[in-house]
């Protein structure tokens, strides 16, 4: 049986699991789930109506890490997952990174990229954002720097599927990564840019958000807020902006 991805190259979670299935060289559909037309097929996969759900034949998987593990379950060859455990454990970390806090400080400064808007971002978010960044950077180009080039666990996997989508959308959300102080960071996303796969998911995406900016077929004004966003707001004082955003009626939740 054909193997459904329900994502959107909107959503650097779907392209995640995307990137994780094109690596393994596996065939799948995939189903812009995030389309308003789509809404109801989302939620009889997940009720919380959130992207990735993976379905392959009697199995269905929600979350991107689950859906990668599962993978190498089902699909061992080429494994995603480095081989010794001890690098397992890293991966998992720096993977954690991406989808937390490296994801809630780009969904929150680029609303007004993609997301219907006609005011301007709460003061200070973007220079918060850029200070956290930084410091994810930092952490992440310390283990870099220490590793194998050009892949830190001798070819691409996990670790990449987990940080292309988020380091692609970087500059394009106007934040930046700064080449003098991440010169291991930006090799190795160099060589990820170079790689066929990853190159034509930043193709992919690209044609996508061309159309999705300015389209109706999705949501751009209700903003789906999820627990990792929220706590970064919150954290750093932006909680009165947000409670503007509920009280308009431009939040959404699970």
């Amino acid at each position: 049986m054909t193997i459904r991805l329900y994502g959107s190259w909107a959503s650097p979670f779907a392209r995640k699991v995307a990137l994780g299935l094109e690596l393994k060289g596996l065939a799948y559909e995939a189903i812009d789930a995030l389309a308003r037309a789509q809404h109801e097929a989302l939620l009889e996969v997940n009720p919380r109506a959130e992207v990735p759900v993976l379905v392959d034949g009697g199995v269905t998987v929600v979350n991107s890490s689950d859906i990668l593990q599962y993978l190498d379950w089902r699909y061992p060859e080429p494994a995603l997952y480095p081989a010794a455990i001890e690098d397992r454990v890293t991966a998992r970390a720096l993977e954690r990174d991406a989808d937390t806090w490296f994801d809630a400080i780009l969904v929150a400064c680029s609303l007004w990229v993609w997301a219907e808007r006609d005011d301007k971002p709460p003061a200070g978010l973007h220079q918060a954002g850029q200070k956290d960044l930084d410091a994810i950077l930092g952490r992440l180009e310390r283990f870099l720097a220490s590793r194998p080039k050009p892949w830190p666990f001798i070819e691409p996997g996990l670790l990449e599927c987990a940080w292309f989508p988020h380091l692609a959308a970087v500059k394009p959300f106007g934040l930046v990564i700064d080449d003098t102080r991440f010169p291991a960071t930006v090799a190795w996303f160099q060589s990820m840019r170079g790689h066929p796969v990853f190159r034509a998911d930043a193709k992919r995406t690209a044609a996508f958000m061309a159309e999705f900016i300015g389209a109706s077929s999705h949501e751009r004004r209700r903003i789906f807020w999820r627990g990792d966003r929220i706590e970064w707001l919150l954290s750093r004082g932006f909680h009165r902006w947000f409670m503007t955003e509920i009280e308009a009626g431009r939040a959404a939740f699970p």
